[in-house]
């Protein structure tokens, strides 16, 4: 039971207390986007990528298990529970995301979306390509979601629903994880490469989007 609630003999205490940090920030990205879908009836995080992620914590919350302890791995269930909040309203909402012409195909694709990532994302960590955590998928995801997410903020930037706190602490928790991954495994060059590719596309989205704070307000 030592190392049950943390796995102190794997992963060292910065470790630890730098993912535990990403995981805070993440959480409070979900709470400001259900923040913007309560109060704006428009879900702030692109369609293109909710499926995925939604595929992604239910995989490691529910069918594998990351090795950092149950105090991450409650982490993990807190990210799929507001996910399915969020996942929920895309299904309600998620139609002002695309083309009037297009929408009456919007819930068939989304709701394929997510099959497919669950299956696709099973077998990517079956297989050994996945780490221990997670990482190596999540931050294919994670550059997912920062490109998806500029385009969508492009497209529509003065819409109140797209939340400007969410932004800053999905690229905060993203930051703090990444940090974590690189002291832990030096040698995965692909989560290296993750991390700079996808924090050059949020410093992006971040300077356009606080220019636009005269608009929007912070929401």
């Amino acid at each position: 039971m030592e190392n049950y609630w943390l796995n102190t003999a794997k992963y060292t205490t910065p470790e630890l207390v730098l993912f535990g940090i990403g995981a805070f920030f993440w959480i409070l990205c979900y709470i400001f986007v259900i923040r913007g879908i309560i109060k704006y009836k428009f879900v702030g995080i692109s369609a293109g990528v909710v499926g995925a992620n939604l595929a992604w914590e239910f995989l490691w919350a529910f069918v594998f298990r990351q090795d950092m302890g149950q105090v991450i791995q409650i982490g993990y269930y807190g990210w799929f529970a507001l996910d399915v909040f969020i996942t929920f309203s895309m299904f309600r909402y998620g139609y002002k995301q695309v083309l009037p012409q297009n929408q009456k195909y919007f819930k068939w694709f989304f709701g394929y979306s997510i099959v497919a990532w669950t299956f696709v994302l099973y077998f990517f960590i079956k297989d050994g390509v996945d780490n221990e955590i997670g990482a190596n998928s999540a931050y294919a995801i994670q550059l997912l979601i920062s490109a998806s997410c500029l385009g969508m903020m492009l497209r529509a930037p003065l819409e109140k629903g797209i939340s400007y706190i969410a932004a800053w602490s999905r690229t905060l928790g993203s930051l703090f994880c990444g940090i974590m991954c690189i002291m832990h495994w030096p040698e995965n060059h692909w989560i290296l490469s993750m991390v700079i590719v996808y924090m050059v596309i949020d410093i992006f989205y971040l300077i356009i989007a606080t220019k636009n704070l005269k608009f929007n307000g912070i929401t």
